[in-house]
């Protein structure tokens, strides 16, 4: 299961049309409506990271070339760090070791019964995890968010803070957040608006703070007052909302001259639907910085059944596109998942 407590099946694709008119992408702006959703809450989630990985075993083949990864995301970093004020990153007592967020079943209710008639209807009225083109599982917790989440927590804790980050498919963005909460500025894209602005946004501004400690410290803290405080945004790092695919997105990136590429980009239960991988791929050989000094983090499932995509095809593509491609976490019980670590050579 999920940890919104759903059953966690793995994405189908329904019968479509051969030719799917995809989204452009825009972005989305905060405003006094994402503040508003806050304080409507009735309640708030916790996801507790502390708990070990749900893993049997960590690639172990070669731990220098995994921990290099890790060290580079963080000298990309470094010249960011003057501006930010969080404890030293070597204070283990400070990293981030819970996660606020909204309950996605609760949105989903919350819409249905305020008639919602948008492209997440299917969503909401007939449990559909996907329809291509239109909406792409964004409402739903996957399984693998869970995974890279605990695996940035684990690995990057003490690398983000003064980052630039892009989550890519981000749906609740667990991952993103996370990176935000530890002092990273974070870019998110969702193939949907109403995600984004539904979850996306409203987890993002539940986890304000003023250091990593302030999350555990807010445990039992009401909407009202994650409201007050996440209203000053000059406050904490940069944060910037894109819906719409990926081929789209990758030109809108490109275009925007206040965009530089990205250190470490994080995507999971993105590969699904290999129509869509050489999108996913350009996107990131046009947005990670190169020489391998940018990491693309990619968490799926070994396969997704019934769809035809699978994470050795996905790492074939993106060795034949010029990256250097390890894994970094493999699950072996269960649902096989992995994250693969993706560099340009």
């Amino acid at each position: 299961e999920n940890i919104d407590g759903k059953k966690d099946d793995s994405k189908s694709v329904q019968n479509t049309a051969d030719v799917i008119k995809w989204k452009e992408a825009e972005e989305i702006f905060l405003s006094d409506d994402h503040f508003q959703r806050i304080s409507n809450l009735c309640s708030i989630e916790k996801f507790q990271l502390e708990a070990e990985l749900s893993f049997d075993n960590k690639i172990k083949d070669n731990p220098e070339k995994s921990q290099n990864e890790v060290n580079e995301v963080s000298d990309n970093a470094t010249n960011a760090k003057e501006t930010q004020k969080n404890s030293s990153p070597n204070d283990t007592k400070n990293k981030v070791s819970v996660l606020n967020f909204v309950n996605s079943g609760t949105v989903a209710v919350n819409l249905k019964s305020a008639g919602y008639e948008g492209d997440l209807g299917g969503a909401l009225d007939d449990n559909t995890d996907l329809v291509p083109g239109v909406y792409e599982g964004g409402l739903k917790i996957w399984e693998c968010s869970e995974d890279l989440v605990k695996y940035l927590h684990k690995e990057y804790s003490d690398k983000l803070e003064g980052c630039k980050v892009l989550e890519v498919g981000c749906g609740a963005g667990l991952p993103g957040v996370f990176a935000f909460a530890s002092g990273a500025s974070v870019h998110f894209n969702d193939y949907n608006k109403e995600v984004l602005e539904e979850v996306t946004i409203p987890n993002v501004l539940l986890n304000v703070q003023d250091s990593p400690k302030d999350l555990d410290e807010s445990k039992d803290e009401e909407p009202d007052s994650l409201m007050a405080k996440c209203k000053d945004t000059s406050s904490f790092p940069e944060t910037r909302y894109f819906a719409g695919d990926w081929e789209h997105l990758n030109t809108l990136l490109t275009q925007d001259k206040n965009v530089n590429r990205y250190d470490l980009i994080l995507t999971s239960e993105t590969i699904y639907n290999p129509d869509n991988h050489q999108k996913l791929i350009q996107l990131l050989k046009d947005q990670l910085k190169g020489s391998g000094s940018g990491v693309a983090l990619i968490a799926a499932k070994t396969y997704y059944f019934g769809v035809g995509g699978s994470i050795q095809d996905f790492q074939r593509k993106l060795e034949a596109n010029g990256f250097e491609v390890e894994t970094v976490f493999k699950c072996e019980s269960g649902v096989k998942r992995e994250i693969l670590a993706a560099k340009i050579k």
